[in-house]
């Protein structure tokens, strides 16, 4: 313990001089919470979407944090401009966690950016989306490091630069050890081009692609790395010492969605209608899951100190999965008369790579829920089918008093039957809930950000409710100073 609160005084004397050196650039912040649960751990919205900051189970928990960031310079004329920072988190719940769960570095030239390290995403639509906006990339888990290359933001297109714009995005990432498939790579490329239909009315459509590959699974053994990188990257099936499954099928765990963004101004308020929908192979790509999928829509007054600044409400439906029927190989010459299946797709779950999670959180929406196994890992997720209402408001309530409320209402119907192969996977319950399985989540918080403290106080409460979860309410207070 005396170590760890000497290398904390160390990150805070250090940051602060390099805050007082580039005064106006570089902020500082620290800040403490302690947090309580009627039940054996913390209700969910208390540590969803948390950057994976919450890593033990408890009743009870105090969490420290402190870092710095440096943001690009958006407003400078220089072509060249800096990104850092770093977040650094202390638990105890019982025993102690350390994590340094951001740091990074980048810099941009003109329109092109690189980074290295980890850092989360922005928020998104006034953070009251349940996903961040984003399906397969919400906040839900700690970030993971890599390297990326990407456009600085949107940048004008060609000839048509006056109403029209793109941005692209490359990572490679590695899991570590934190996951079911040791030393595992994550890729990850997006392409997003907007659209200007008129003064105020903005279309943004993309596409994002994920793929688990490489590392070495505790069932099958090592997978192919680099020497098989186009073959993940581009879709392709694998070649000769993968799994006979990837070799008849796609190398790696493949993933993505598809995105669309409708964003309409008025004078006094912006509306964002958007969608999410998911693939994880050909069927799915080719929309045989069409009922599946995010809708949101997020409301955002441009007077910020009103009682309701931002209303946001999202549906979300995984029931579908490309029907019912397990994919299965294509027929053969041997066997022309086998019958080929496009369903099942079971959402962010892998009969290798088993979960889209990171030290047992997952990736996208947190609606998804992991088992954890006898080893302490994420292998496989409680319910892939689902549907989902969730509702958030945000506001004030006078000079410096914030509030923020959420709702979630879903029911969970577990997995189709048989959807994994049972000489593969231990059952862990796999399968359909029968009836299905309700929950209903709430928070609310209450901020104090004024000219008279120097800090801001943080208070918030929160509840589960239904089958899925435990019955619990939760309260915590916090205080967080910033410089």
């Amino acid at each position: 313990m005396l170590q760890l609160r000497l290398l904390f005084v160390s990150i805070l004397v250090y940051s602060g001089l390099f805050a007082q050196e580039k005064k106006g650039k570089t902020d500082f912040n620290v800040s403490f919470g302690t947090y309580v649960s009627t039940g054996d751990d913390l209700p969910f919205w208390m540590t969803a979407n948390q950057n994976g900051v919450f890593t033990l189970q408890n009743s009870n928990y105090q969490l420290f944090q402190a870092g710095f960031a440096k943001k690009f310079e958006s407003d400078s004329a220089s072509n060249w401009s800096y990104t850092w920072g770093a977040n650094l988190v202390y638990g105890y719940a019982g025993k102690s966690d350390f994590q340094a769960n951001q740091y990074w570095f980048g810099m941009r030239h003109k329109w092109f950016v690189i980074k290295a390290g980890a850092q989360s995403d922005s928020i998104q639509y006034g953070g009251l989306s349940s996903t961040n906006g984003n399906l397969d990339r919400s906040n839900n888990a700690r970030p993971l490091p890599g390297i990326s290359l990407s456009t600085n933001n949107f940048i004008p297109f060609l000839f048509w630069k006056k109403w029209a714009s793109f941005k692209v995005e490359y990572e490679e990432k590695l899991f570590s050890n934190h996951t079911f498939v040791k030393n595992a790579h994550l890729h990850h490329k997006s392409l997003y081009g907007k659209a200007s239909l008129s003064k105020n009315w903005l279309v943004t459509a993309g596409l994002e692609h994920y793929v688990l590959w490489g590392g070495t699974s505790p069932t099958v053994g090592t997978m192919p790395s680099w020497s098989q990188y186009f073959n993940y990257i581009l879709g392709l099936s694998a070649g000769p010492g993968a799994f006979i499954d990837d070799q008849t099928n796609k190398a790696g765990n493949q993933l993505g969605i598809y995105s669309l963004e409708i964003k309409k101004e008025w004078t006094k308020s912006i509306i964002s209608l958007y969608w999410n929908h998911p693939f994880e192979d050909q069927s799915g790509l080719e929309m045989a899951n069409l009922p599946d999928g995010l809708w949101g829509i997020h409301i955002s007054k441009k007077d910020r100190s009103g009682f309701i600044t931002d209303l946001a409400y999202e549906y979300m439906n995984t029931r579908n999965q490309s029907g019912s029927i397990r994919n299965l190989p294509a027929p053969t010459p041997d066997n022309p008369g086998r019958v080929t299946g496009r369903g099942k797709d079971n959402y962010f779950d892998h009969y290798i790579y088993r979960t889209f999670t990171y030290y047992n959180r997952m990736m996208g929406t947190p609606l998804f829920v992991p088992w954890i196994g006898e080893d302490g890992i994420a292998n496989r997720l409680k319910s892939t089918r689902m549907w989902m209402h969730h509702f958030g408001i945000k506001g004030t309530c006078e000079s410096g008093i914030y509030w923020k409320t959420m709702f979630t209402w879903s029911r969970n119907f577990g997995t189709y039957n048989d959807a994994f192969p049972a000489d593969i996977f231990d059952p862990l319950g796999v399968g359909p809930y029968n009836p299905p399985l309700d929950e209903f989540s709430v928070l609310g918080e209450l901020n104090y950000r004024g000219n008279k403290l120097p800090f801001e106080v943080n208070t918030g409460l929160a509840a589960d409710y239904g089958e899925r979860f435990q019955k619990r309410i939760g309260g915590y207070v916090g205080i967080c100073y910033r410089f």
